[in-house]
């Protein structure tokens, strides 16, 4: 009988951790979400735009939504916890290098939707940008076998930006709203 009451025990705890992770992780992704709006709010306030939509959405191509007067940005969120080099090789594969090792084979997953895109001409000037969050230790762009360049806000990336959260946190007047 004693046996059972400790296995029920073991069982009981085991829940509470499993519901504490839940939460935790859902608390996680709110503040990223939050964070993103932030981010975009920010930048409107700076640039004294009242007139916008920003909308987070789940769509293979895109996280967030945003359209102002003259802008639409598609919008997809890069999960880089470990602060690791992002190094763009071609369109649809990115890699995930840890400490310059180049013989890593991590790839950054969920590209090529947004990057296939096709952006119809509109009006409005439309972006598709590629937020890595919370950072990222280098952003890398592959240009032949021996040479790399750095990414930089307005650097095109076969017709996309990255820029990484922190970037974005500290100058929001980065995004071209």
């Amino acid at each position: 009988m004693e046996y059972i009451w400790i296995g029920f025990g073991f069982i009981v705890i085991f829940i509470f951790i499993i519901i504490a992770v839940q939460f935790y992780f859902n608390q996680l992704k709110k503040k990223r979400k939050m964070d993103i709006i932030s981010v975009f709010t920010k930048a409107c306030e700076l640039k004294n735009i009242t007139e916008y939509q920003l909308d987070f959405v789940r769509k293979d191509t895109h996280d967030f939504y945003f359209e102002d007067e003259q802008n639409i940005f598609y919008v997809k969120i890069i999960f880089n916890l470990g602060n690791q080099e992002i190094c763009v090789n071609n369109a649809i594969k990115w890699q995930l290098r840890r400490r310059g090792a180049q013989n890593t084979t991590n790839f950054v997953e969920n590209i090529e939707p947004l990057m296939r895109l096709d952006l119809q001409s509109n009006i409005k000037k439309q972006h598709k940008l590629f937020i890595i969050y919370p950072g990222a230790r280098a952003l890398l762009k592959v240009i032949n076998e021996c040479e790399m360049v750095f990414i930089y806000p307005d650097t095109d990336v076969y017709g996309a930006q990255i820029m990484t959260y922190q970037m974005l946190e500290e100058n929001p007047l980065l995004l071209d709203v």
